[in-house]
């Protein structure tokens, strides 16, 4: 058994190299995941170009096989070498009302809103690799299985690349099902056709929506493309297609139930977009942090509002259920396999630079 670790750590602003570290003793409540894949998440390039974040083993989207187990964890976990699993990037204390609850996102030791100082609070690819035992990151040949980590099965013979989906499409899961409520029947309208905007509109396709429209720019006709193979009904390019007649023709007129915006988007433009376009009751996922709503037009047309935050327990193990199902092409989003000694190129890619045509980018680190 190998004595030693590598893994890509950043190292600087959109730097990386590949680095050695002395393969960790067990202690009985934890244990140690072989990396079979690690998915390269929508936050990841803005993780990459942050300062003061480094050095650090970035990756949150971990699939492997568990190698070493402690005793204890074994029991905790019901686990045992050889086992396949997928991490959450969530270190919760797991005593808190939202732990019992399984809503991991909103504890108060996990919470990135609430913490003081996020990049020496342990949390899987975007912690300090220098906090022992350093590897806290997907982007390595393996990862600590702390104890207080959470943790999925993967479902028998699902592809490693495909199972690193889970959290990308468990978000999908979350922001338009369990949060936006779309269920049989909806009208549902998601911007951005990324990883996460397609994971909302397949699982709103498969959670019953009547119809689902997703939009984005002219530079992502192949995603809109492959989004009608993935539960979209109506792909719409905003630069050369009127939204709100898209939106208006295929809804009867009458607008949408649920709204997610995956963009990010700082101008309140689409906030805009989203209201007008919205049915008596809807529901709006409004996700970028410059954003605002007018309390006006929210009473006016009865509107709940919110903004997606991450991922709970249920909606990781629907997300795992959907990509073991048969019933979506969901490989279609595995566009690119990296290897160890190509994250850089792998974030870049995710980010839509240097590669054209990257949708959910994995890093392999034995490739």
């Amino acid at each position: 058994m190998a004595k030693s670790v590598r893994a890509s750590v950043k190292i600087d602003v959109e730097k990386s190299e590949i680095r050695t570290f002395a393969r960790p003793e067990i202690p009985a409540d934890a244990g140690l995941l072989r990396v079979e894949s690690s998915g390269v998440g929508g936050s990841d390039p803005e993780m990459y170009r942050k300062e003061n974040s480094a050095p650090c083993i970035m990756g949150h989207e971990i699939v492997g096989t568990v190698e070493t187990l402690g005793e204890s964890a074994a029991r905790r976990w019901g686990l045992k070498p050889g086992d396949r699993i997928a991490l959450h990037e969530y270190l919760p204390c797991w005593k808190c009302e939202w732990c019992l609850k399984g809503d991991f996102r909103l504890c108060m030791e996990t919470d990135f809103f609430n913490l003081k100082d996020r990049f020496n609070t342990l949390r899987y690819g975007t912690c300090n690799a220098e906090i022992a035992p350093h590897l806290w990151g997907g982007f390595a040949e393996h990862v600590y299985l702390a104890p207080n980590a959470v943790i999925h099965r993967v479902p028998e013979g699902l592809d490693a690349r495909v199972a690193t989906l889970a959290i990308p499409l468990g978000n999908g899961v979350q922001w338009a099902v369990y949060d936006g409520g779309a269920k049989f029947g909806s009208r549902v309208l998601v911007f951005g056709p990324g990883q996460q905007g397609m994971g909302c509109a397949l699982a709103a396709k498969a959670a019953g929506a009547a119809i689902v429209i997703i939009a984005g720019m002219s530079r992502d006709r192949a995603r809109l493309d492959t989004s009608l193979k993935l539960g979209a009904d109506v792909a719409v390019d905003v630069q050369s297609q009127d939204l709100a007649k898209a939106v208006m023709a295929a809804t009867g007129g009458r607008g949408v139930d649920v709204v997610v915006d995956t963009t990010g988007d700082p101008t309140g433009e689409i906030a805009a977009q989203a209201i007008a376009l919205s049915a008596k009751g809807a529901t709006l996922s409004l996700n970028g942090l410059g954003q605002s709503v007018p309390i006006g037009e929210i009473k006016k047309r009865y509107l709940t509002v919110r903004a997606p935050r991450g991922h709970s327990y249920t909606a990781v193990a629907a997300a795992l259920d959907l990509c073991a199902s048969g019933r979506w092409p969901v490989e279609l989003m595995c566009s690119h396999d990296f290897g160890l000694g190509e994250v850089h190129e792998a974030v870049l890619a995710t980010a839509g630079r240097a590669i054209d045509g990257a949708l959910h980018v994995t890093v392999n680190p034995w490739k």
